[in-house]
Formats: C-alpha cells, structure tokens, sequence
C-alpha cells in the first residue's frame, strides 16, 4: 500500500504524560478565514494512522469537502479504549487525555469551528471514538464508527454530559468486534490480533445506550438498502438526539466501500452497498454541537 500523503498534511509534535505523541494535522486547500469543522480519525490495531487513512480515504475527501483532518497515533498501534484487563480504563497510557490534546493544539494552530468537531475510528479507533463520546461529550458534535462499540466497562459507568449524535456501521459476521458483544471468538480474530482485550458492548444494547442519553424518543425508522444493509434511526427534541445504526449481514471486520479491500480469508467480506467514507461524513457534518 502506497504511503503517498496530500500535500497539505503536516507532522506536528506534540508530547504528552513524557512521551512523544505527534500527529499529522491536514488543512484543505481553499480553506479561507472561515473556521473549519474539524475531523479526528482513529485508526484500528496494529494499522498506523497514515495507511488507515489511505484504507478509508478521508485525506482526499477533507480536499473535497474542505474540513481539516487530525491522524494522532496510538501508543503501539493500541488505544487504551478501556477494554484491557490489565489496565483497567483508566489506565496508561492516559488517551482521552492525548486526543484532547490533539484537539487543543490543532484548534491552536487552525482556525477551526469548536461547535464542530468530529470522531470517527474502526476496530480499536471505534472503540476509542465511543469512550471519547463518553467522557469527552462537551468536545464532540458527533462520532461515527465502524466494527467496534465501547467496552463494556466504560458504558457501565458513564453519564455523558450532553448529547451526542452517533452513527455506527457494523457487520454480523465481524469476528473482531462481535455483532452481539463480548470477546473476539474466532480461531480468526484470536491469530490476528494476538493481544488478549476485555468485553465491548453489543450493538443493540449500544443503540439503546445512545437512544436514552441523547433523549431520543419513539420506535426507529428502518430502512433497507438492498441486498445486505438495514438502516434504523433514532431522532429526538433536536438534531443532537439523532442515532443512526446500520447493520451488514454477512459483513465482516472491514470498512465498507473501500477502494482497498482487506482480504477476505482473515477479515471477511467487505460490502460494497455503502460508502462507510461519505456515510460517516455526512451525518458528522450535518450536526453541531449547541
């Protein structure tokens, strides 16, 4: 996979708790004096930051839809997500901490839009993107996520402050990130991805999470996208309650529409019924935070 980067990103140093954590900060090349949305992309384990770029494409579409994008890095390639046993989710290395540091300096360095300020992650990024949506609500518009939830842990015990609009993308066949929550249980998922990590919450009971924090009210609409995709969506009081799941039978652990296919035999299959790039975008850039 090429590592070839557009030509407005940059490296930024930044060091936190000691240790060096920089992060590339992309700026779009009309941008103007108008403040800017701004988009903090996670990547999953064991992918760094610019080749999970390339998988999903955000890079160029910042280019396009004119929003500044943040690839910080994970210590090791994992988020302390709150998922591992060993740390506990208040464990080093301190993340929400680093990402709220990430957004810091790039809203110190760009002239970005702080009701607009977005998170999305895939695998061990989603994941992370949930417990940034926990315990960092006052700074997030929305988040979106794709293959993973939040551990189990961390929505036990938490009372977001405000609401937070979120849409998630998930296949049934994700041996990684369990439909239905728990561990990975696949022969798969345990070769893969060798570090052992704690309990993620099921989908359903995340949409349920998310139904009653952000005030969302009544029965989902539910929409289907032939031949493997259902939509249900949750609206509320305001655009803020807004909490949108799309599931993918027979969708594995993978970003939907990707131009970069991960292979089928360790990842499963890839859906090409949605563009889980301009899904996630779309609903982000369509909320404020109020």
């Amino acid at each position: 996979m090429s590592v070839t980067e557009p030509a407005g990103r940059q490296t930024i140093p930044l060091v936190h708790d000691g240790l060096d954590r920089p992060y590339r900060l992309q700026f779009p090349p009309n941008g103007g004096a108008d403040r800017l949305p701004l988009l903090v992309e996670l990547h999953g384990r064991g992918i760094d930051a610019v080749r999970f770029d390339q998988l999903t494409g955000f890079g160029a579409l910042a280019d396009e839809g004119g929003f500044a994008l943040a690839l910080p890095s994970a210590v090791g390639e994992i988020w302390n997500d709150g998922r591992n046993p060993a740390e506990g989710s208040n464990g080093r290395p301190d993340d929400v901490s680093y990402l709220a540091s990430v957004i810091d300096n790039a809203t110190a360095r760009m002239p970005i839009d702080d009701r607009r300020i977005y998170v999305v992650g895939m695998s061990n990024g989603a994941t992370m993107a949930g417990r940034l949506a926990c315990e960092l609500a006052e700074r997030i518009a929305a988040i979106a996520q794709v293959g993973g939830t939040a551990a189990v842990a961390v929505a036990a015990g938490s009372h977001p402050s405000r609401p937070v609009p979120i849409v998630n993308i998930h296949g049934t066949a994700d041996d990684y990130a369990p439909y239905e929550g728990g561990v990975r249980h696949s022969l798969r998922g345990r070769v893969v991805l060798r570090h052992s990590s704690g309990p993620a919450v099921g989908v359903d009971d995340w949409a349920r999470f998310w139904v009653a924090a952000n005030g969302a009210v009544g029965d989902p609409a539910v929409s289907a996208l032939p031949p493997d995709t259902t939509i249900r969506a949750w609206h509320g009081p305001s655009p803020s309650s807004d909490v949108a799941f799309y599931r993918i039978e027979g969708g594995g652990h993978t970003w939907p529409g990707s131009r970069i296919a991960l292979p089928g035999f360790l990842f499963g299959r890839t859906s090409r019924t949605v563009d889980a790039t301009r899904v996630s975008w779309e609903f982000l850039a369509s909320h404020r935070r109020t």
